[in-house]
């Protein structure tokens, strides 16, 4: 799939087909001067009323007298715009062009007010690329191939630098693009996609990126006395491994960014085994892994200046012979010795190593991904991240970085008397407390392995990684939430 940039003026519908974007209630042709050549094709059918504007309302045209399809997606009311409605928008054009069959389609970019162009032009993209792709298929007959090839974004009038566009087209392309890949790589059935196997595709991206990558086996595991991750990798076949790869940046830069991402490749909750109908989606808990690697992978072919470590703990929770049980007591590689509560709470175990190794590399931050409870679910729904941090800059970045990319994150407290919960009476501390407040349990729980004075985000995706109902932009499924946020903290402006 292309997409490209033009700017300029329309003799009339372009062929075969062109996408039109509304906002609710504005005057539609009459209001978009820009747009009179389109009057004959649409101003019948817009003269019924047979298209408002409302958020996601569409429709898809043919006019014979133009020879040439028309596809209208509204955009809703204008105070209540948001970056991801824009971003469903171009996801909910594109599948409507691909749909009448096209192999090649224009996009007429709409003016929104106080939304800055560019911001407009990187949303559609994104959505146009995330809505066009299939999610992956293990079926014998090969799906139906998407017939739309070519997608131009055009912007009516203007007398732009087409290269800055095209620029932003592929920056915006390229972000979704590893979000799809975030996604394949979560919703990859379990059998298929082992903590081996997640290595393996870890040393793919660092070969084809030419990055550095380490991987610790099992017996490594062992020897660097990572406990966390051997205890809950222990009742599995598939042995645990835990993957370091760094990406250098540019020479001039002088600070280190460290991605910790949990990378649980199938979570069955160990002893403490979760219901049946719970552990469907348990494929999806190396979540947090997936869109670590992803973003390394698009940093190093954006050539993005900061410096990026990722370090990925891999691990199947299974209750086997040798499983991890409620009651023992884990030294984990910082020195930390940890009560085990409930083998469901696995993931905070193999973080908690994950962030000592990612210390390793003194980084001037630390952010991990996560995965991590359900409680933050419940607090937050299927749409909202939750974000735990001391530190007042990181989390406002973050909360700019994905307001802007369209993911929204809510900033949680690390209210430090819940920490009464995490008291052991045989070892330093438990893993986990009660059921109340147990999303900052677990923050708090990980806070333990970070050292004072380095900013340090937790973002806990339990809600958003996966979606229980499809969107224009999202199939049932992986969302490969956190990918386009993590890029744009990174980009320079």
């Amino acid at each position: 799939m292309n997409f490209k940039y033009r700017s300029g003026h329309l003799n009339g519908p372009a062929k075969p087909g062109t996408a039109l974007f509304f906002l609710e209630e504005e005057s539609l042709l009459e209001s978009r001067p820009e747009l009179a050549s389109f009057r004959r094709s649409l101003g019948p059918f817009l003269a019924a009323g047979g298209f408002k504007g409302g958020y996601l309302e569409g429709a898809s045209l043919f006019s014979q007298g133009d020879d040439v399809w028309v596809t209208l997606t509204g955009l809703g009311k204008q105070e209540e715009l948001t970056e991801a409605r824009v971003l469903e928008a171009g996801a909910d054009a594109a599948k409507r062009l691909s749909a009448a069959e096209l192999k090649e389609a224009l996009a007429v970019i709409p003016a929104l007010g106080n939304y800055p162009f560019a911001k407009t032009l990187e949303l559609l993209v994104a959505g146009a690329r995330l809505g066009l792709e299939s999610p992956a298929s293990y079926r014998s007959a090969p799906a139906t191939a998407n017939p739309l090839k070519s997608l131009t974004f055009f912007h009516l009038g203007a007398k732009d630098p087409v290269e800055k566009s095209q620029q932003a087209i592929n920056r915006a392309d390229l972000t979704a693009q590893s979000q799809l890949e975030a996604r394949r790589l979560a919703d990859m059935p379990p059998n298929m996609l082992t903590p081996e196997a997640f290595a393996t595709e870890a040393r793919r991206v660092a070969m084809s990126a030419k990055m550095k990558v380490t991987v610790w086996e099992s017996e490594k595991i062992e020897v660097e006395g990572a406990g966390g991750l051997a205890a809950v990798g222990s009742g599995s076949r598939n042995h645990p491994c835990l993957v370091i790869l760094e990406y250098p940046g540019r020479p001039s830069n002088k600070g280190l960014t460290a991605l910790v991402g949990k990378g649980i490749t199938f979570d069955s909750g160990g002893l403490c085994l979760k219901p049946a109908e719970n552990m469907l989606a348990m494929k999806s808990d190396m979540s947090g892994a997936a869109a670590v690697l992803s973003v390394l992978a698009a940093a190093a072919e954006m050539k993005l200046p900061h410096a990026l470590v990722g370090v990925m703990p891999l691990a199947e929770n299974m209750p086997g012979g040798a499983a991890y049980r409620p009651g023992d007591v884990i030294k984990t590689l910082s020195g930390q010795t940890v009560e085990v509560v409930n083998t469901d709470a696995e993931g905070r175990l193999v973080l908690a190593d994950a962030l000592t190794v990612a210390q390793k590399f003194r980084p001037t931050r630390v952010i991990d991904i996560a995965t991590l409870t359900g409680a933050c679910q419940v607090a937050l729904g299927p749409k909202i991240a939750g974000l735990f941090s001391p530190d007042d800059q990181l989390a406002a970045d973050i909360i700019n970085a994905g307001g802007a990319s369209g993911e929204e994150f809510w900033r949680m407290p690390l209210f430090n008397e819940y920490e009464d919960e995490l008291k052991s009476s045989v070892a330093d501390f438990r893993h986990a407390g009660g059921r109340g407040g147990g999303a900052i349990n677990a923050a708090l729980f990980l806070q333990r392995f970070v050292k004072p004075g380095i900013p340090w985000a937790h973002l806990d995706i339990a809600g958003t990684a996966r979606n229980a109902k499809k969107s224009a932009s999202c199939p049932e499924g992986a969302t490969g939430f956190g990918v386009r946020t993590l890029l744009k903290l990174l980009t320079p402006e």
